[in-house]
């Protein structure tokens, strides 16, 4: 097969050029001394014609698309070839999911396919659901940055009627939160100009029962374009595919949840199933059309070291752990401090770790962490770049953003508390103005598609129990562009703590892990 750009078309040699003719009415046969040729026009609709026919044509994307890409101090860049894969991909299939590893360039790679379909007149709007934290930080910047006067888009924000006044706009891309959809539901099945939904961290739709999955599959219609990408569609049990699949129409589940539990998943007890051999890679196979790069094979970038240290407690911090660990109760600053289940119990002793525990209506008890803080401190002395804190809980991320501020240390704190335009000012001076930053924020506000390439520093202030907010967070800095080796350093003070990391590290389910944890530190047994 060759490519004969002059004249947009594909050159074939076939047994049979009668099945390729009969079916593309662009297509002809052409001798060529002596030899029958196939002559097909290369557009998108015949490219995807002999790909059903077991042709594997290209898309013509690949060579009939000029790839717009600025990135500063570059004169001419270009995509890496990975990400022109992707793009071919995309333009390929009206429904397909993406499950690169984070940090790849799937964000470009839907914008260039979504950008070539619009040129073509197949697709006429788009809307992108993301998390909110990357609404303007990730993609209308990347819209903007490298479409600028070729694409418009609108962030849908802010209350139903701002919303609906800015998908009023005639815009070529509405970008709007995983939870918006709902508010606006009703006005945007209205809409039959948008005919490509584009779903970024589609690990939030993996639940067929909930109410994001509902809402998201009663607005794609059948003839729509639906784009899915997440790096992690089960970081729990090979289960966690099966809405996905759903929603992909994949011809390789079976038709009930049911049959794919028992089929990928062993039951050893009543309540207890665990993967069968080999059951993740089946769960891949199940998300069908799909893509997959990992990073390691496509990026050449500095290389990561994990590192896990530890800090002593104090006696403060001792004596509460203890309490809690044998009574369950706790006695902070004169304030009783229960815990009346498993869960809770687990909650305050690592609240007590860090150092800043709640009482039950969320007021926040200060300890003293003078050790742990102290091992940041070194830690971010030693780093002379950018670096991340991240803190599992607020009021503990607040003591720790005003310690280092009396270090005097530029410090930014993002979480839940922080707007929209507060976290893109903060986000952009920290990867673009000169001088140091420290990024002091809650893993799960930072988690999703943010290029933080400006720091080579992570440090976990204490763990978290979700594997999947943990790997996106620590990719946050381990991302094209970085220049420096990389150090994630998990600070740990107690052997609850390190067995959290281990389970993290080790991609165990935290459940069950929490569960076995909460009985050894009760010394029961986990039977």
């Amino acid at each position: 097969m060759e490519v004969h750009p002059a004249s947009k078309s594909l050159i074939l040699k076939l047994r049979d050029p009668s099945r390729v003719t009969s079916l593309i009415p662009r297509a002809r046969v052409v001798p060529i001394d002596g030899i029958n040729y196939t002559q097909v026009k290369f557009g998108l609709d015949e490219a995807r014609v002999l790909r059903n026919m077991g042709i594997k044509a290209p898309s013509p994307i690949r060579y009939f698309y000029d790839w717009p890409l600025r990135v500063p101090g570059v004169a001419d860049p270009k995509p890496f070839e990975h990400q022109r894969v992707s793009s071919e991909f995309f333009t390929l299939h009206n429904r397909c999911i993406n499950l690169s590893d984070m940090g790849t360039g799937k964000t470009k790679s839907a914008m260039w396919a979504a950008d070539y379909l619009m040129q073509h007149r197949v697709v006429n709007k788009a809307v992108i659901i993301c998390p909110k934290s990357t609404l303007s930080s990730v993609w209308e910047d990347e819209i903007r940055v490298n479409f600028l006067g070729r694409r418009s888009c609108a962030v849908l924000v802010g209350s139903k009627e701002r919303r609906l006044k800015l998908l009023e706009q005639d815009v070529d891309f509405y970008i709007i939160n995983h939870d918006g959809l709902k508010v606006i539901e009703a006005e945007l099945k209205k809409r039959t100009d948008i005919n490509l939904w584009l779903y970024d961290e589609a690990a939030a739709v993996r639940n067929p029962q909930s109410q994001r999955h509902k809402t998201f599959a009663g607005l794609v219609r059948p003839t729509d374009w639906m784009w899915l990408m997440t790096g992690t569609p089960c970081p729990k049990e090979p289960t966690d595919v099966w809405g996905l699949a759903k929603l992909l129409g994949s011809k390789k589940i079976p038709h009930y949840f049911t049959a794919f539990k028992n089929d990928l998943m062993m039951q050893l007890t009543q309540y207890k199933w665990v993967p069968k051999p080999g059951a993740f890679e089946r769960a891949y196979e199940a998300l069908s059309p799909s893509i997959r790069f990992k990073k390691s094979d496509c990026l050449d970038l500095p290389p990561i070291t994990f590192t896990t240290l530890m800090a002593d407690m104090t006696k403060e911090q001792k004596d509460a752990y203890e309490m809690m660990r044998k009574d369950l109760v706790a006695d902070v600053a004169g304030v009783q401090i229960t815990a009346a289940h498993a869960a809770t119990k687990m909650q305050k002793l690592l609240q007590i770790g860090l150092g800043m525990v709640y009482d039950e209506y969320g007021e926040g008890y200060m300890l003293d962490a003078s050790e742990r803080l102290g091992v940041c401190d070194e830690l971010i002395e030693e780093s002379t770049n950018n670096a991340i804190v991240f803190v599992p809980y607020t009021k503990a991320l607040d003591m720790v953003a005003q310690h280092l501020r009396k270090k005097g240390h530029h410090v930014e704190v993002v979480d839940g508390r922080t707007s929209n335009t507060e976290r893109k000012r903060i986000f952009s001076e920290f990867q673009n103005e000169p001088g140091r930053r420290i990024l002091v924020a809650h893993p799960a506000t930072t988690a999703h598609g943010l290029t933080l390439t400006r720091a080579d520093l992570t440090i976990w202030y204490g763990p978290i129990t979700d594997l999947e907010i943990c790997e996106q967070a620590n990719n946050r800095m381990d991302r094209p562009g970085q220049k420096n080796n990389m150090t994630v350093a998990c600070v740990a003070c107690n052997p609850l703590e390190l067995e959290l990391y281990s389970a993290l590290k080790n991609k165990q389910l935290m459940q069950n892990t929490i569960l076995a944890m909460f009985k050894n530190e009760l010394g029961l047994p986990n039977a």
